[in-house]
């Protein structure tokens, strides 16, 4: 039982701590409409030509959302507007957002 409530408890804490990371630029990254997106795999395709690896991503709230390793390394978050692929922000590993 006790272990179930620690368990339960870790679970809550992680969920909680990726939602407020999703939420870290505080606005959206273009105001157009999503039939004017590019694809997923193509606004992987521009962070990637800009020298990021990236790890994972996706769309969320009018942003691309990108969790790379920049070119010197060391892990960051950028957003990307999704109708052009230009990063609009970007953020080290502490989550810390750079406009």
């Amino acid at each position: 039982m006790r272990k179930t409530i620690i368990l339960a408890s870790l679970a809550a804490f992680i969920g909680a701590t990726g939602l407020a990371r999703a939420e870290s630029l505080g606005r959206p990254c273009t105001a157009k409409p999503v039939k004017e997106y590019l694809t997923l795999d193509a606004l992987k395709a521009k962070v990637a030509d800009k020298g990021y690896q990236i790890r994972s991503g996706g769309i969320k709230k009018a942003c691309g959302e990108f969790y790379v390793i920049d070119k010197a390394g060391k892990k960051a978050e950028l957003f990307v507007d999704p109708t052009s692929g230009v990063i609009v922000a970007g953020g080290d590993s502490a989550g810390k957002v750079n406009n």
